[in-house]
């Protein structure tokens, strides 16, 4: 649900204010359906969920336009929760999620370029811990009388995720260290282009 959470309240930070059938459209775009296994069907769901709890808010169009048609933007509340989401998704390595470094990875160019560098170092030795440990879990597990195989090779899978996981965030920062992509404070790279967004944000919707 939090990546979710991340997802909508940062696509609607891009685009702000857009109506729930751009943000759906482009989410889709970025295969939210099968890496974090959201319900294309729910995103308008989750986009009036976010703004009852005060974290969207609905612009509703004015006289001479479609009626019934809501668009959205973050609130001081939003804006809030979407920093602290992404901040936990990138601080904190989750294996049973691996959505959320994924997820976080899409709006890593609002943070400054040593916030991510100091989150990446943090990430690198939390899986280097995590791979420490892991030959103790998988012995203590294999001692247990009657732990079923599938058990121990769970176990063993994680292991591998994590240690490809690492291989990728060490290289990964690496780039970042030597000047790639741009971030929060720099001249803009892949960061959204403005006016491609308003022309992106006026399409019809036919």
């Amino acid at each position: 649900m939090s990546t979710t959470r991340l997802l909508l309240l940062g696509i609607v930070r891009i685009f702000q204010p857009a109506y729930g059938y751009q943000l759906r459209r482009e989410l889709l775009t970025w295969n939210v359906q099968d890496w974090a296994n959201i319900n294309p069907g729910s995103i308008y769901t989750g986009l009036r969920t976010l703004a009852k709890h005060g974290y969207l808010a609905e612009l509703e169009e004015g006289p001479g336009h479609r009626p019934g048609r809501t668009s959205y933007k973050l609130t001081a509340d939003g804006e809030t929760e979407f920093f602290s989401l992404l901040r936990h998704h990138l601080w904190t390595v989750d294996g049973f999620h691996p959505d959320r470094m994924q997820a976080a990875l899409s709006f890593l160019w609002t943070l400054e370029r040593d916030e991510v560098l100091t989150a990446l170092e943090s990430r690198i030795a939390q899986m280097e811990a995590r791979l420490k440990a892991a030959p103790f879990m998988e012995r203590q597990v294999e001692a247990a009388p009657g732990t079923p195989n599938q058990v121990v090779e769970m176990l063993r899978i994680a292991a591998a995720r994590d240690g490809g996981e690492l291989d990728w965030t060490r290289e990964f920062r690496a780039r970042i260290a030597s000047g790639a992509y741009s971030f929060a404070g720099e001249p803009p790279d892949w960061n959204p282009d403005p006016a491609l967004i308003a022309e992106w944000r006026d399409r019809p919707s036919s």
